[in-house]
């Protein structure tokens, strides 16, 4: 055979491999892919994500939710109540730590014999946090990424997540839930917009202002300090255990509409966490119990199925709501 027609027919033979095979190739071509953090931060991540650490547990539920088999333990030890939203296969995976800038207790040594193949830092974009993950990237010498945590950005997260993690469908799917639910509490505030804000005081361990974002979304606004005088704010709203006696000295005060803020499976006013968009229902349920369109039971029951296929029973709904939109 010429040798000219030799080479056109190896010429022809690899645009037909490149037609037919294009990803075939690119995935044994570039053992790295580039990704873009949430920090504008260019990351190379491997093809393949089979072992995942997240930083806190407000990452570790968000990567669960989309793929839980990735997961390479706790951030701390798994409560009783937390055991009952994860799949038992779960609850034996190592407690590896947490790293943020409240908590520093991650173990080193054992994330570096588990291999992560990407490390996820679920928090605020700024510049402490641009800071912590080039740190951690360094110790742990491996890839990490900043996802914003915002409820505002958390369809995007959900999304963006989902194609690093190979769960592109799943993570489309929960980014449209938690689309459809945002823009039913932005519609809603957007029709009652001639209405004042709502002032409600909070009773927990954290300072003025963190809860900010949800409160706005629910058309409501923080009192840190009042004097036990009028004006009393409309709701009083307690995180459990953060004081003794959580109703009796308020209710002296003057205050009838005492709410404690749900914690099951997870606290639901957490800003960052994907509970907050429980949270985002039930603050509207207890303000507008006659207007919002929304089943605040079934709502839970719904969330807990499509992101940890947990099915809620009656006794349980029961028990977590009882306190949550009921004064005492």
């Amino acid at each position: 055979m010429p040798e000219t027609c030799r080479e056109w027919r190896i010429v022809v033979l690899v645009i037909l491999i490149l037609l037919l095979f294009p990803k075939r190739l690119d995935y044994y071509e570039f053992l790295v892919m580039s990704f873009q953090d949430d920090g504008g931060r260019q990351v190379d991540l491997p093809p393949e994500i089979n072992k995942v650490y997240a930083t806190t547990e407000l990452g570790f539920f968000l990567v669960y939710a989309l793929e839980p088999d990735v997961m390479l333990g706790w951030n701390r030890g798994l409560s009783p109540q937390l055991e009952f939203a994860i799949d038992p296969q779960y609850h034996n995976l190592p407690t590896v730590g947490t790293w943020d800038h409240q908590y520093q207790t991650a173990r080193l040594d054992l994330l570096r014999e588990l291999k992560p193949d990407v490390i996820v830092h679920y928090a605020p974009v700024d510049p402490q946090n641009m800071l912590l993950v080039e740190e951690i990237e360094k110790t742990l010498e491996t890839p990490v990424i900043l996802v914003d945590n915002s409820l505002q950005t958390l369809p995007r997260s959900l999304q963006i997540l989902g194609k690093v993690l190979g769960k592109e469908p799943r993570g489309q799917a929960l980014a449209t839930y938690v689309e459809n639910c945002l823009e039913r509490a932005y519609n809603f505030q957007r029709m009652r917009v001639s209405y004042g804000t709502i002032p409600v005081h909070l009773v927990s361990p954290h300072p003025p202002g963190h809860f900010d974002e949800l409160l706005t979304l629910a058309g409501m606004a923080e009192m840190p300090i009042w004097n036990n005088h009028p004006p009393f704010p409309d709701f009083v709203l307690i995180m459990p255990h953060s004081v003794i006696d959580p109703y009796g000295v308020i209710e002296k005060d003057g205050h009838k509409r005492i709410y404690q803020i749900p914690t099951f499976p997870s606290n639901w006013l957490e800003p960052g966490s994907i509970f907050s968009i429980l949270g985002v229902e039930w603050l509207h349920s207890i303000a507008y119990p006659h207007t919002y369109p929304v089943d605040l039971a079934e709502t839970y029951r719904m969330f807990m199925e499509i992101f940890f296929q947990v099915n809620i029973t009656p006794e349980l709904l029961s028990w977590t709501l009882q306190r949550s939109g009921i004064s005492f």
